[in-house]
């Protein structure tokens, strides 16, 4: 009897194995955290199994203890933030010697060397397949040449907004000679352009089968077509492709599975280059283009399975119009501020918001607002997942404030809002206090928030903190809440894990503020560099954290309070 239970005990457990094997893959990864809490068996087994680390802040938890826990990732993500100087070098010591299967790394807006690139590089060797080094800085091209020489089944290599010193063009020379599987290699934005156009040329040569996504810096036109001639495979290119002095101009013909196109300084000649493929763009990018609204419409009319756009408000309210009507795929669009020649409005708004129903992600600055475009927004994007709002033209009349109704209808409309900005004008009040409260009540889903210059009182920041049950991140300017007010909302929003308070103009001893203090909560001053013109105030930043008080903290930041004493 005995060892007929035991047979069906080791069955029940061995079935429960099968189940969970086949379950894990599928939850969704933000919530694989919640379910590895459920028993032991589930802790396990995520531990063993998780593939995938992003790590938003990377000072919140120890080196050692993230490889402890899941020592068989294969990808680490890292992130730092802005003016904050967070370094890679613990990291890559770390993940470089004891995740034995580690191939691919990312990290933003951090401080690397050269020496972390090299260590890297020795570590990873062949293994590694993607890196990705974006909005980060205090490296050079030496040490992507160490990249260059040893890794040499690298599939990605991205660098975009990284501020790289250059010393030389040979990494670029020993990435053309070495890799043959390159499939994405983005500079984008970057200051790299002292290399050998035809190590370009080499590479897409080299790697014309792989090879589907090119963003540069600026290139000659005359290589670009060449790099065209042979990467047949290319579905993306970003860069300017500029003619030098005294060269005619050359229409560089784009390859014909392009589909995503970021164009710098494009001018009135590449439009018909663009227009030959058009209908099957899905990724267009005119930020830093010298377009107008006219040539964004003869641009978009067309583009029917357009899926992202990203412009300025260059684009005016009478293009927003035409993208409404033509380009009824758009998931994502953002307007960034931009000439001032050109304006949007509620208008240009209102009729994307009509016309563009399966938009998730709606970022735009805008001159004028009103409550029925943003109950427009709710009553029509079902789908919106990322929202924001900024107001700019600081001498041009508001038609409607404050925005309470407006918000209030935008939250109730796009339930699966989960990020949510508003950033709007200086001695305006834009958001009273029930505006605010009306964010906690309705924004169930939210878990990043950035909310600039629409404070009303210290009662609308604790109205906010009744709501928002799912809060992770609240950034915050111009919005000058006193101490006690933000001490109380970080008690009582108990899922916060990042404040960010710029230019904290409220701040004076910081007494008050140590009200906020939790288990695991440090507390921040950013101060300026001393060499700026003119002084601001300090901005604050709290965060959680289960590590200790680090030990690289720059001048320009003070510590407030480490969450215990270490000996």
């Amino acid at each position: 009897m005995e060892d007929k239970e035991h047979k069906q005990c080791r069955f029940d457990t061995e079935l429960l194995d099968t189940v969970f094997d086949c379950v894990i893959p599928y939850i969704y990864p933000n919530d694989l955290n919640s379910v590895s809490l459920v028993c032991r068996k589930l802790y396990e087994l995520d531990s063993m199994t998780r593939k995938h680390v992003t790590i938003q802040n990377c000072y919140s938890v120890p080196q050692s203890r993230l490889v402890k826990r899941f020592p068989n990732l294969e990808s680490v993500t890292l992130k730092g933030y802005a003016k904050w100087d967070g370094y890679v070098t613990p990291w890559v010591e770390e993940i470089g010697e004891r995740l034995k299967r580690l191939e691919c790394v990312r990290f933003r807006r951090m401080i690397v060397r050269d020496h972390d690139l090299e260590v890297l590089a020795g570590m990873c060797g062949e293994k590694l397949r993607v890196l990705r080094i974006e909005a980060c800085m205090g490296f050079t091209t030496d040490g992507l040449l160490c990249i260059g020489n040893k890794c040499s089944e690298l599939r990605i290599l991205s660098l975009e907004k990284s501020l790289i010193y250059e010393n030389g063009g040979e990494w670029l020379h020993e990435l053309a000679l070495r890799t043959k599987c390159l499939e994405s290699l983005n500079y984008y934005l970057t200051p790299l352009d002292k290399y050998d156009y035809e190590d370009l040329v080499l590479i897409a040569k080299n790697c014309s089968e792989s090879l589907v996504s090119l963003k540069l810096r600026r290139c000659p036109r005359k290589y670009v077509a060449e790099v065209f001639r042979y990467g047949v495979n290319l579905e993306e290119f970003g860069g300017d492709a500029y003619i030098d002095e005294g060269e005619e101009y050359i229409g560089a013909k784009f390859p014909p599975k392009m589909r995503r196109v970021t164009l710098s300084n494009g001018n009135t000649l590449d439009i018909p280059i663009i227009r030959s493929f058009e209908h099957q763009l899905t990724k267009l990018n005119l930020i830093f283009s010298s377009f107008g609204s006219d040539e964004h419409c003869v641009l978009i009319h067309k583009c029917l399975n357009l899926e992202e756009l990203h412009t300025t408000n260059a684009i005016g309210d009478f293009g927003l119009q035409v993208a409404s009507h033509f380009c009824k795929k758009l998931r994502k669009i953002k307007i960034r501020r931009g000439r001032l020649e050109e304006t949007v409005s509620h208008i240009g708004l209102t009729d994307l918001a009509k016309g563009c129903l399966e938009l998730e992600c709606l970022y735009v600055n805008v001159k004028d607002i009103t409550n029925e475009t943003l109950e427009c927004v709710g009553a029509n994007l079902k789908k919106l997942r990322h929202f924001y709002l900024g107001l700019f033209h600081e001498a041009e009349e508001v038609s409607e404030l404050p925005l309470d109704n407006g918000v209030r209808a935008l939250l109730t409309g796009c339930t699966k809002l989960v990020k949510l900005g508003i950033h709007l004008r200086s001695g305006t009040r834009g958001l009273t206090d029930v505006g605010w409260g009306y964010i906690g009540k309705y924004g169930l889903n939210l878990v990043d928030m950035d909310l600039g210059f629409c404070r009303d009182t210290d009662a609308g920041l604790l109205e906010l903190s009744k709501g928002c049950p799912k809060l992770q991140k609240l950034e915050m300017s111009g919005c000058d809440f006193s101490q006690q007010a933000l001490a109380n909302f970080v008690l009582n929003v108990t899922s916060l894990r990042y404040l960010w308070v710029q230019d904290y103009y409220a701040f004076k001893n910081g007494h008050d503020i140590f009200a906020m203090v939790r288990p695991f909560w440090k507390m921040e001053l950013i101060k300026y560099k001393s060499d700026v013109a003119q002084q601001k105030p300090p901005s604050l930043l709290a965060y959680y954290s289960v590590a200790e008080q680090r030990k690289d903290i720059p001048d320009n930041v003070i510590p407030l309070y480490p969450y215990v004493q270490f000996e």
